[in-house]
């Protein structure tokens, strides 16, 4: 069944990043007496209906020849779902969870192509390995979903290959409309600004100016020749990316200590992790005492913006929040300091903040901040793996693989070791060592 052809306008949020975002997820073999071919083959058919709510997957890219802006043309062209055979057992990957480069063969790889609207938005490739695992090598546009948009999807997809009622999935909104600038500023508001430096004060960008930026013009036309290798590996330079592994009853004394010292009411596992990484990166850099430094971290939007969005909004409706300082004096406060700060620069994010991020997003400039001074920490804690389960048993492991900025440290939970936790960045060889021992050796 076919929808009906459709534009969706891309807010602000959505058109930050448009490239894919790849991640694989690993399944011992099936206990269940059904043929190998049949789990693959209801995965496919589930993954038709799946398609017919989610709509926007099946589109493609196009650049609004008025606006100059990303949109999404919702014309059925389809989404790339391969299966592959390996020789190989997924006992030979020891710890599943840490990136490898032959990961990369466990997702469809798209060409370059001169014409954005010629790739496909999401890509499934579903490996079967000679011990009887599988993989689905999974990737969707930044742009298409955020993090909660592709688990609700990948999710749907799950509960209908595992043959579960399609009357019990939640339905979709794929509309932006709360999002974009004319739905919370009038007419006769003030105009978007021509700069991004113009905009009322917003933590996530007046916290930029203290480091190093490059800004260049945001009219996403300029971005077509990179759009068209949105689909495509970029290699990591110097990085490594690497995978640390956190047992949960450290996590919970950190958590206790950071509790009682600092006479905090409550702290999160990721507020606790969230501080830790930050302190370790810094030191690891070895950057002058005196040098500004940020830390920001994607929040989740939907029930912060008035009237809520709702949790089956599936488009980007995280927004950045910011904590800034000099390098000495986040190496010398407590942790419990710190652990304060990132609670205050989240509940900082209100609708009126999410509103003006929206609209600052609008401007006629974009910013590349370093990389160096800013350190960025996405949580993906709470993600529902447990549901990823296509008929065939449930998620037994989940790896990252290349992500648009490599340095990006990723919070997850240890699928292989229930109840611990993973960090997983980018990470230049030499710095591995001393992030690691600042990590390790925090003295709280």
């Amino acid at each position: 069944m076919k929808s009906k052809r459709q534009t969706i306008e891309l807010s602000g949020l959505d058109r930050i990043s448009p490239a894919i975002l790849y991640t694989v997820f690993f399944y011992k073999a099936p206990s269940t007496s059904s043929e190998e071919d049949d789990h693959i083959d209801r995965a496919k058919r589930a993954m038709e209906k799946v398609l017919v709510p989610w709509f926007p997957a099946a589109g493609r890219f196009r650049i609004n020849e008025g606006t100059g802006k990303l949109e999404i043309d919702c014309n059925d062209e389809g989404v790339t779902m391969i299966t592959a055979v390996t020789d190989s057992k997924l006992e030979e990957f020891v710890r599943l969870h840490e990136y490898k480069a032959c990961y990369e063969n466990l997702v469809p790889q798209l060409p370059e192509s001169a014409d954005i609207s010629e790739n496909p938005l999401l890509v499934v490739q579903i490996t079967r390995f000679a011990c009887g695992g599988l993989s689905v090598g999974f990737g969707s546009s930044h742009a298409l979903f955020d993090g909660t948009g592709a688990f609700n999807f990948l999710a749907s997809w799950a509960h209908l290959s595992s043959g579960k009622d399609e009357f019990e999935l939640l339905v979709p909104n794929h509309s932006r409309d709360a999002l974009l600038h004319h739905a919370f500023f009038s007419p006769d508001s003030n105009p978007i600004a021509s700069s991004i430096y113009e905009q009322e004060h917003i933590a996530a960008i007046q916290d930029l100016y203290g480091i190093p930026m490059q800004a260049v013009a945001s009219d996403d036309r300029c971005w077509e020749t990179a759009l068209a290798k949105f689909g495509q590996f970029d290699p990591q330079g110097k990085l490594e990316l690497v995978t640390f592994c956190l047992k949960k009853e450290v996590v919970e004394a950190w958590k206790g200590l950071a509790i009682e010292r600092g006479k905090l009411s409550k702290c999160s596992t990721f507020d606790v992790l969230c501080a830790l990484v930050w302190k370790a990166r810094v030191k690891a850099l070895v950057l002058d005492p005196g040098t500004n430094i940020c830390l920001q971290f994607p929040v989740d939007s939907r029930n912060r913006l008035q009237p809520p969005l709702g949790k089956n909004f599936t488009g980007n409706a995280f927004v950045l929040a910011s904590v800034s300082c000099m390098v000495k004096d986040l190496l010398e406060e407590p942790l419990h300091h710190t652990i304060g700060k990132i609670q205050v620069a989240k509940d900082a994010i209100t609708d009126e903040y999410v509103k003006l991020y929206a609209k600052a997003l609008e401007t006629s400039d974009k910013f590349f901040p370093s990389m160096r001074e800013l350190t960025i920490i996405t949580d993906w804690l709470k993600f529902p793996f447990q549901a990823l389960n296509f008929g065939w048993g449930k998620v037994s492991s989940a790896a990252l693989l290349a992500t648009p900025v490599p340095e990006t440290a990723y919070l997850m939970p240890n699928l292989e070791e229930p109840g611990g936790f993973l960090v997983r960045m980018g990470i230049e060889g030499q710095q591995k060592l001393r992030f690691i021992n600042s990590f390790n050796n925090n003295s709280y």
